[in-house]
């Protein structure tokens, strides 16, 4: 998603806007100027995906995981969640230990 060259008309600047291959003519609001832009998840690194106490770990450094495979347990909305492995790989680093309070998006591990 782009936002290209820009034309004035009736007080109002229209921007032309690229969505995949389609281009549109439009008005941009400041907060959509001034947005983040999304970048491509690392899939290598396993962010946490609410805030909890980390429980159990069944990972450490040097392991080879398969897809499916616990990593960890962690405790959160008074529920035991399990994090599972979605890929091969071997771990890199483990950044969390047991009893820590994480925080939503906090990194946990990582793959080589």
């Amino acid at each position: 998603m782009h936002a290209k060259n820009s034309k004035k008309d009736n007080n109002h600047t229209y921007q032309t806007l690229e969505i995949g291959e389609t281009l549109y003519k439009t008005i941009l609001t400041p907060k959509f100027e001034n947005r983040i832009p999304w970048v491509k998840p690392d899939e290598k690194k396993i962010f946490s995906l609410l805030p909890g106490t980390i429980v159990k770990i069944d990972a450490k450094k040097g392991d080879t995981i398969e897809p499916g495979e616990n990593l960890l347990v962690m405790e959160a909305m008074k529920m035991l969640n399990s994090v599972k492995s979605n890929q091969n790989g071997i771990i890199k680093e483990v950044y969390v230990n047991i009893g820590d309070k994480i925080p939503k998006n906090c990194l946990i591990l990582e793959f080589e």
